[in-house]
């Protein structure tokens, strides 16, 4: 005979209450602190913290470390590292302006020859890692830093600015429903990535290859292909994450893409401990960016040295490492604790 939820004793419901609570803050935590931020620097500072334009700035600003950090959960869901994504955000700059200002090429030729060079690094890559079997960390640390020398030499080390073409400008200087066209671009790129994660086989499978490797191989996952694609998607990300900085800019400038290196794996590990957490994710990494960037706008408004900055991407990231490992420990636990009851169950 069925048993209707009605008749669940009072202590059982209250335990799945408690325990709905607690699910949902901890995986709205981060969110909840980014409001909490936002209300604590704006009353500290409501002149200058609690503003339009301070708060646009901030999403604007950021933009790009959304590209860059969202392009490299595409390796980390895999199970790879990818520290050439501030480099490629660096050569998609340089070499977008270089095409138009050094080469006279339009902008549309200029972008598209300048997203299938990021590309060809993301193959480069994945090939030397799933074909030579390479450690990802040191290809990716030496692709980055053979990037960031070639990118030197290309603009001569010197800043890209002499007759960018109107067009180009045009690219990040509009706005749409009076929302500047940046933060529309972030939005549709979250919308994507987490449809992708969420909803189509190729998500799944991701995840099942950073989880299991050898599993994921044995099932028929395409494991080589789909970790050379991850590295391909990255750097395709965060190519258009440099296009989009160069058209605020409206110049190259050689030594730019190193810098988004560290706050792209703080925001990413971070971004791991909400919404779904445990598994690395568009919509929290997007989340832990801007947590970040509010902590670090509303500690220089308050009058804290500049050197705080980099302390706050530091802590981050290693407390974004911390917390996303464990809780995926407590997942996978969780999912085998699940699973034996279930056999449990069905041997009763």
């Amino acid at each position: 005979m069925a048993i209707s939820a009605s008749s669940e004793p009072d202590h059982l419901k209250g335990q799945g209450l408690s325990h709905h609570i607690y699910g949902v803050l901890g995986r709205y935590s981060l969110v909840l602190l980014l409001a909490l931020l936002v209300i604590g620097f704006s009353i500290a500072r409501p002149a200058s913290f609690f503003t339009i334009n301070n708060f646009q700035g901030i999403f604007i600003n950021q933009v790009v470390v959304v590209f860059a950090a969202i392009g490299l959960i595409a390796p980390l869901i895999v199970g790879e590292l990818d520290l050439s994504v501030g480099y490629v955000v660096g050569l998609s700059q340089a070499l977008v302006v270089g095409l138009m200002t050094l080469q006279g090429l339009s902008p549309p030729l200029a972008i598209v020859i300048t997203i299938v060079a990021c590309a060809l690094v993301g193959v480069v890559n994945g090939a030397l890692v799933v074909k030579f079997r390479l450690n990802s960390l040191i290809v990716t640390l030496a692709t980055g830093n053979v990037i960031y020398g070639l990118v030197l030499w290309y603009t001569g080390g010197t800043v890209l600015f002499e007759n960018v073409p109107a067009l180009f400008l045009k690219i990040s200087s509009g706005t749409l429903l009076y929302v500047p066209l940046p933060i529309w671009y972030a939005v549709l790129l979250i919308a994507i990535v987490e449809l992708i994660l969420g909803y189509f086989p190729t998500g799944r499978r991701m995840y099942a290859v950073g989880g299991n490797r050898r599993a994921a191989l044995l099932t028929g996952i395409a494991v080589d292909w789909l970790v050379i694609a991850a590295f391909t998607v990255s750097a395709i990300v965060c190519g258009l994450g440099g296009i989009i900085i160069a058209s605020r800019l409206g110049s190259a400038q050689p030594e730019l893409g190193p810098s988004f290196l560290l706050p792209a794996f703080a925001s990413a590990f971070l971004g791991a401990t909400t919404i779904r957490p445990g598994r690395y994710n568009a919509m929290g990494t997007a989340v832990a960016v801007y947590v970040i960037a509010v902590i670090v706008a509303g500690l220089q408004q308050i009058g804290v040295p500049f050197w705080v900055e980099h302390v706050v991407y530091g802590v981050a990231l290693a407390g974004g490492v911390g917390l996303s490992t464990y809780l995926t420990r407590l997942r996978e636990e969780r999912a085998r604790r699940d699973q034996l009851q279930a056999v449990r169950e069905s041997r009763s």
